[in-house]
């Protein structure tokens, strides 16, 4: 029967190539300031290159070793960053040449030290957009004459209307005596969303169009993988159309930049007369796509029969697929491993008074797809209705879809609830 050619896509994401980016920061180490004085407790300057100074501030050489302020080093160079002394407290700001981006990780990265002869006052360290604290840390309390590394990391997801900001630093002493900063860090690393729809069949009367948007307001970069059952690249047959221009390619993976709110038209059909390429697709973008799939089967008397899955970003290892095998009908079942790990997925069958049926085990190999109607792999759904509750094992995500073939050769998608 034509219905057993049913498959399932999934579109999820896996890395996409990605590196973080250094931000430059004007003086990060401190040492743009030659101190000609011998290291020690009174070798220092108010001249902080690269920063604004506020009230008690300083350009600090200070002796290591044995005796020294800092018996065990500093992290970088010979000169730190101070602020606050017996004085009052201090303020180190800069103002650096980036601005915030959206979708993107920022990881600020500073060592903090305390003196061994002068109190420690505590500390802040904010990341900064505009006059805005994007984050900030003050929790570590290095032991006198040493140094502990700090870090903050922030998605810039939580403050869209700062898009545009330009990024700064600010350090600051909390009270009384002093705090030391030194190799200061700040990357930015693109973050990378996947989503996930389920469906593609292409050839033997089988043709799938997949729709992505765009939902940023800058450009976004999408990588689409084609992959068969056993989660290996899948050729396809393909015309990719963008800006209404069509490209045509055999291919199992592709890669495009959209611009704000574009529309990219994936399709393909392989000749009626091969057999039906089944697998699935992964979809990672550099910032949120949405979007659906379209599977479309035509009959042998040329009408046609379709069906409709949503691109989703949610992920889980237990979902729910309703099904009925009555008065004619049959429901397909698709899943896919969203693992690099080979899986068992439990399949726990309930009819609709809600009693357990039947228990079977669905293996499923890395990044592997599989799919089937629910009458000949579980025989128990003959004749009824019911849900069929999938769980994968390991605890690793998976996901799938139920297709419901009627009599007459029609079909509709199922969707899948997710626990």
């Amino acid at each position: 029967m034509r219905r057993l050619s049913m498959i399932a896509t999934l579109i999820y994401g896996i890395a996409l190539p990605i590196w973080a980016v250094d931000i430059p920061i004007v003086n990060a180490g401190f040492e743009q300031v030659v101190l000609p004085c011998a290291p020690g407790p009174a070798c220092a300057t108010r001249d902080v290159f690269g920063w604004t100074g506020i009230g008690q501030v300083a350009t600090f050489k200070g002796s290591t070793g044995p005796g020294g302020v800092f018996p065990g080093g500093v992290p970088e160079g010979v000169n730190t960053g101070g602020v606050g002394n017996q004085a009052g407290i201090g303020t180190l700001v800069q103002t650096l040449g980036a601005t915030l981006q959206p979708n993107t990780t920022y990881t600020l990265v500073y060592y903090v030290g305390s003196r061994i002869d002068q109190l420690f006052s505590g500390y802040s360290v904010e990341l900064l957009a505009g006059s805005m604290t994007l984050a900030s840390d003050s929790s570590l309390a290095p032991p006198s004459g040493t140094f502990v590394t700090g870090r903050i990391v922030y998605s810039s997801s939580a403050s869209p209307a700062l898009l545009g900001q330009s990024l700064g630093i600010r350090l600051t002493s909390a009270g009384q005596g002093g705090a030391h900063f030194d190799k200061i860090s700040l990357d930015a690393t693109p973050t990378i969303v996947s989503s996930s729809t389920s469906q593609i069949a292409s050839g033997g009367g089988w043709k799938t169009t997949l729709t992505l948007i765009n939902l940023l307001t800058t450009q976004n970069s999408v990588h689409v993988v084609f992959r068969g059952d056993d989660g290996g690249p899948l050729i396809l047959p393909l015309v990719v159309t963008r800006q209404g221009a069509p490209q045509s390619a055999l291919v199992s993976s592709l890669d495009r930049t959209l611009d704000p709110g574009a529309t990219l038209l994936i399709e393909s059909e392989a000749p009626v007369s091969s057999a039906t390429l089944v697998g699935w697709a992964e979809v990672t973008s550099s910032g949120p796509v949405s979007g659906f799939a379209i599977f479309r089967q035509r009959g042998q008397d040329g009408r046609d029969s379709e069906g409709t899955a949503p691109v989703e970003s949610a992920r889980t290892s237990d979902l729910v697929l309703p099904f009925d095998n009555t008065t004619g009908f049959v429901t397909g079942v698709a899943l896919v491993n969203l693992t690099a790990s080979a899986v068992i997925v439990n399949a726990t069958i309930r009819d609709d008074s809600g009693a357990q049926i039947g228990l079977q085990a669905v293996a499923l190999p890395p990044m592997g797809h599989t799919s089937f109607a629910a009458v000949d792999r579980f025989s128990v759904t003959s004749g009824r209705r019911g849900i069929i509750e999938f769980q994968n094992t390991a605890g690793g995500a998976v996901t799938g879809l139920g297709l419901r073939f009627g009599p007459s050769g029609s079909f509709t998608s199922v969707p899948v609830t997710i626990r």
